[in-house]
């Protein structure tokens, strides 16, 4: 008897296995294929939206430099600027620059753009920003403070300052002269008679009776090249911490303040012109009775204004002036005549520091303050005038005479140009609030009774330096 079970037929069942495998296979080949395709293109399309972004942020970048060369008044660009072009995509940005909540701030909107490809008619990838640009400083003025060099003259006995700033060099001429200061750096050289110096001449370096800062006993000098005034030369000894030749001092790059800093929109055109300055009894009040915030004289414009004073000349009797709100003046002080005006500013609190903004130069023959004053700080944008080129030959776009006696330990002289002090006599210790400009010479008159000695207690940290635009915030729109 066969009990053998019958054999089932299983031909062609490796085939359809076959099929279907390869079937499932090329459905995920294909279907990685498409996620491929879809992911590289997501990729494409996310690196040309982000590189919409950094032109955009370029944009943003430019106008901020632009602000900072000191065109204040830029409002963006009128077409796209091209950035970057290829054989696959071109790149491009548009800004706009707004005024903000105040004159210390501007809104900058900036759009970047990618066209893909290159040649295309309308953007395939844009991107926008806006910055938040505010105008500030993190560095304030000291005492003496000068852009290239300070030159003193012979005949100068005392010069006395709490702290000396200047990126050229000091040079004394006489070698009864001393210098006196609690901290002095200087980063640049004069090579005069072979010598690269940072300090150079035959006067003396001395150390004050007494210091600001608790615990500091001997003056700091911080040099970019040699000492060449010895004692104490490049060594420290009981006087002086020397530290010579000391590479990459930083620099002070602008003492440049504008008016706009400190005088906002509420800050109204004169209502009398600049008829305060010359009519009426003394003390004259700036401005006058009635007219607060109208301190623009004659208007809000930059330059000389010929119609302030006489011809864009302002002249200064022998008088108090009030000084009563920071002032902004299109004119010359003084500049046919030299004056002697007396300058008073009602609040002495911490932070009632009062600026005058002359867009002209000064020129006076002696200048003091009133009992009682709180500080003054002169900015002055004028250029040297060829007048004093043979009395000051280093500038003297601020200058100050011997014509009587000068008294301003609650003034401070801010100069983008010269400052020049030509045979100056003091009455008073200390005689001076401070000086800044782009040379300072110095000739004052030695012991007539007193020398120069500049205010430790003025309140140069109210005196921004190197102010410049910096983007404080900033989103994607």
């Amino acid at each position: 008897m066969n009990t053998s079970l019958p054999k089932n037929n299983q031909k062609g069942s490796v085939i359809v296995s076959i099929l279907v495998v390869t079937l499932f296979l090329t459905t995920v080949i294909s279907a990685l294929i498409v996620l491929a395709g879809a992911n590289l293109t997501r990729a494409r399309n996310r690196i040309m939206l982000l590189q919409a972004q950094y032109s955009a942020e370029s944009g943003a970048d430019s106008a901020i430099a632009i602000l900072n060369t000191g065109n204040e008044t830029y409002t963006g660009t009128s077409s796209e600027v091209q950035i970057l072009r290829n054989d696959l995509y071109k790149s491009t940005f548009t800004v706009s620059v707004a005024a903000g909540s105040g004159e210390k701030e501007k809104i900058i909107t900036a759009t970047g753009k990618v066209y893909a490809p290159a040649n295309a008619p309308t953007a395939s990838f844009t991107k926008t920003v806006e910055v938040i640009a505010q105008r500030s400083s993190s560095s304030f003025a000291p005492s003496l403070l000068s852009r290239n060099i300070i030159y003193i003259q012979s005949g100068v006995k005392n010069i006395e300052a709490k702290d000396v700033l200047l990126n050229g060099f000091i040079m004394m001429t006489k070698n009864t002269t001393n210098f006196i200061a609690e901290n002095i750096t200087v980063s640049g050289q004069s090579t005069f008679l072979g010598k690269i110096c940072s300090i150079l001449g035959t006067g003396n370096l001395v150390k004050p009776s007494s210091f600001s800062n608790p615990g500091q006993t001997k003056t700091k000098l911080i040099l970019g090249y040699n000492n060449c005034i010895d004692p104490p030369g490049n060594n420290s000894n009981a006087d002086f911490d020397v530290s010579a030749n000391q590479p990459n001092l930083p620099t002070i790059q602008s003492t440049y303040i504008p008016w706009s800093q400190y005088m906002d929109n509420s800050y109204q055109n004169s209502a009398n012109n600049c008829a305060d300055w010359t009519t009426g009894a003394f003390p004259r009040h700036i401005p006058s009775t009635g007219n607060a915030k109208k301190t623009h004289y004659p208007d809000s414009g930059n330059g000389i204004s010929s119609s302030c004073g006489s011809g864009g000349d302002l002249y200064l009797q022998t008088g108090q002036y009030n000084i009563e709100d920071h002032v902004h003046i299109r004119a010359k002080l003084c500049a046919a005549t030299a004056c002697n005006p007396t300058f008073y500013n009602p609040d002495n609190s911490p932070n009632g520091i009062k600026f005058v903004f002359v867009e002209g130069a000064l020129n006076f023959a002696s200048i003091n303050v009133a009992a009682g004053s709180g500080p003054i700080i002169f900015m002055v944008y004028g250029t040297d005038p060829l007048s004093k080129i043979f009395v000051c030959p280093f500038g003297g776009a601020v200058y100050l005479g011997n014509s009587g006696t000068s008294s301003a330990p609650n003034i401070y002289f801010a100069a983008s140009n010269g400052v020049c002090f030509d045979k100056t006599k003091f009455s008073a210790s200390p005689a001076f609030g401070g000086v800044s400009g782009k040379n300072i010479y110095i000739a004052t008159n030695p012991g007539t009774p007193f020398d120069l000695k500049l205010d430790p207690t003025f309140p140069v940290n109210l005196i921004p330096v190197d102010l410049s635009w910096l983007a404080t915030r900033y989103r994607v729109l």
